[in-house]
């Protein structure tokens, strides 16, 4: 039989000790929507549980969903065409997930402005969530800039022929000629690529390649700093919510952590 505690702020979760965690007083779309508001840990914590959730499953469902149909014979190869509708060079297999990261950029933000507002600190602090967005942005800028470049190379006017260009021509079609193979395998399928493929493919990768690692670190300093913080910003870092509130202040050698 499921044990009963009719004093407990929430039966089902006996250790939740601190009123202002109480999960049933949770409004999820003030949570993710409104940065004018507070959040204590406990809201703040469910919150960023389900934007992390998310990600997580939508990206990893898919992809290994469509590996393991793959394995098995099925081709879908499709799936991982781009989305021409959009301006970056999304798989079509991962779009939900572009989607959601987009929009959990945002609500991320607004709790974790929450969070200090609750807590009485600089809600400035929060701006370090949008740092993934915005290096991302700054690095899809450059390479697409960089791609930009190489489409103009590539397409270039030949230089004017010269006495010394038959032979050079000659010993360039001899060269061609004796590796095809090479060729065609470094040769990309279907028609060539445009200059705004280009250039969206590599300002995508420097992108991806900025975006990865700081929303990493973010991670952690939301998961070891922002979710630890003590509801008023009264006592020590800590997880949990087994502290009534009041207690953690009566004490002052535990309130001084």
């Amino acid at each position: 039989m499921k044990p009963y505690y009719p004093d407990a702020i929430d039966p089902h979760r006996p250790w939740i000790k601190d009123a202002r965690d109480n999960p049933h007083d949770m409004n999820w779309g003030q949570v993710l929507f409104n940065p004018l508001g507070s959040s204590p840990k406990l809201h703040f914590t469910r919150a960023w549980t389900l934007m992390f959730m998310g990600r997580l499953l939508l990206f990893i469902v898919p992809v290994f969903a469509v590996f393991v149909a793959s394995l098995a014979g099925a081709n879908l190869s499709g799936l991982w065409k781009p989305v021409e509708a959009l301006v970056l060079p999304i798989p079509e297999l991962l779009l939900p997930f572009f989607v959601f990261t987009l929009v959990t950029e945002l609500t991320s933000w607004v709790a974790h402005v929450r969070r200090f507002n609750e807590a009485h600190k600089s809600p400035i602090w929060a701006m370090i969530v949008l740092l993934p967005l915005m290096l991302g942005l700054v690095g899809f800028y450059l390479g697409a800039q960089g791609g930009i470049k190489k489409y103009e190379e590539m397409h270039a006017p030949k230089p004017a022929v010269t006495a010394e260009a038959p032979a050079r021509e000659s010993a360039a079609a001899a060269n061609t000629e004796a590796k095809p193979q090479q060729q065609q395998q470094r040769r990309r399928p279907g028609p060539p690529p445009s200059e705004r493929d280009m250039a969206a493919s590599s300002g995508f990768g420097f992108a991806t390649m900025l975006w990865v690692p700081t929303s990493f670190l973010v991670m952690l300093w939301s998961l070891l700093y922002v979710a630890r913080i003590p509801n008023g910003g009264v006592g020590r870092f800590r997880t949990g919510s087994d502290i009534a509130q009041g207690e953690e202040e009566l004490p002052p050698a535990y309130a001084a952590g």
